[in-house]
């Protein structure tokens, strides 16, 4: 990845597209972290951390589907 999905040097529709991402990928990236300590820490087993990190994706394959969906009037 480059830092051009930030908008520098982008045009102004990639980097309107990107910022509509921003707060569902920090949301999934906070969960994914989360889950991450709370297995190394022991208190989730690795069935259960795949299961909430299955759903923190599909969350943020949700966003990206509606960040990406032309309006069609609907």
């Amino acid at each position: 990845m480059s830092d051009d999905a930030t908008g520098a040097g982008g045009d102004a529709g990639t980097s309107d597209d990107h910022a509509e991402l921003r707060e569902p990928v920090a949301t999934f990236l906070g969960e994914a972290d989360d889950v991450y300590d709370e297995y190394d820490k022991g208190y989730v087993d690795a069935d259960a951390a795949l299961s909430v990190l299955a759903s923190s994706l599909a969350d943020l394959r949700a966003a990206a589907d509606g960040a990406e969906a032309p309006d069609d009037g609907e």
